[in-house]
């Protein structure tokens, strides 16, 4: 492995704006956050066309505090 730090699935999979919203000052741009289901291609046989947002804050019972 050559000096990059690992990443879990969930911070790989993160949208622009939660990725934004972990840096101090911008934590309310969760609320912006649209990227709460996956979205599947149309006869793609399960392939997705956008992923659903990694971020804990969209965790079961949170979608009623981001929005």
């Amino acid at each position: 492995m050559t000096g990059r730090a690992r990443t879990t699935t969930a911070e790989r999979h993160l949208s622009a704006e939660c990725a934004l919203a972990h840096r101090p000052g911008y934590e309310d741009v969760h609320r912006a956050c649209h990227r709460l289901t996956d979205v599947p291609l149309p006869y793609g046989g399960g392939l997705l066309l956008v992923r659903r947002c990694g971020c804990l804050c969209h965790g079961p019972g949170a979608a009623a505090q981001t929005r």
